[in-house]
This record gives structure tokens, sequence and C-alpha cells, in this order.
């Protein structure tokens, strides 16, 4: 594999882009479950509130007809499919975060903070996350 420059990196076109209702969804998912589990919730009203933004920033991501033409375009330019190191390493940073964040007990302002940042992470690492930034490079 021939190593490329941060330039033309940045320069290469995604052919399929993850749709901004999708990638608006998932973020705010995101955001929204870390937010309220490093917050000063009851526990069980954290656990009921993260479950739910976890389920519908996945379920937006995984049921979105995009998906389809992602695994059309991966298998006419013969792209794995397979999840790669990069693609699972957010989730996985992700999952962490909802493990530790009950240990936080954050105030109603830090609780935002946390959230927005979070978001704002998952807005920018969303399309290497669902894979559509890869086939940039079919």
């Amino acid at each position: 594999m021939i190593p490329i420059s941060a330039a033309e990196a940045r320069n290469r076109v995604t052919p399929i882009p993850t749709p901004t209702v999708v990638r608006s969804v998932g973020s705010l998912g995101v955001g929204g479950s870390i937010g309220v589990m490093v917050s000063q919730a009851p526990l069980g009203v954290k656990v009921v509130v993260a479950i739910l933004c976890v389920v519908a920033a996945v379920a937006v991501t995984l049921l979105h007809p995009y998906r389809k033409q992602l695994r059309a375009f991966a298998e006419d330019k013969n792209v794995a499919r397979v999840p790669s190191i990069g693609m699972v390493l957010p989730l996985m940073l992700w999952w962490l975060a909802l493990m530790l964040a009950p240990l936080a007990h954050w105030s109603t302002v830090g609780a935002w903070v946390a959230g927005a940042l979070a978001a704002a992470a998952a807005w920018v690492l969303y399309p290497h996350v669902d894979g559509s930034r890869r086939l940039a490079y079919a």
C-alpha cells in the first residue's frame, strides 16, 4: 500500500456520504447517553435514558436506506465490509465512557458540556465509524 499525504486524504471525496439526519441523530444519541450518565440523576433514570439514546443512535444508522447503497458500492468496488479497528475503536471508547460516567456525578452544566463534547466528537467520527469514509479509498 502506498502511503498518502494528509492533504490527499482530506481531498478524497466520500462517494456515499453519511446522511445528515443519520449523523445528527446518531451524534445526539452519543452525546445524550454520555451527558445523562455523568449527571446527578438517579441511576435508574440514567440507565433508561442512556439505553434509549444508544438504541436510537444504532437504529438510525443501521436502518437507514443509505446502508443498502454502501453495501452495493462496497460489493461493486470489492471493498472489505468487515469492520476495521478504526471503525470499532470509537465505539469501544464510547462504551468505556458509558461504563465510567456514573462515577462522575457532575452538575447539570458539567453534564451538558460532557454531552456536547461527546456529540461533537461523534459528529466528526461518524463517517469513519459507519464505513462511508472507507469508500473514498476504493
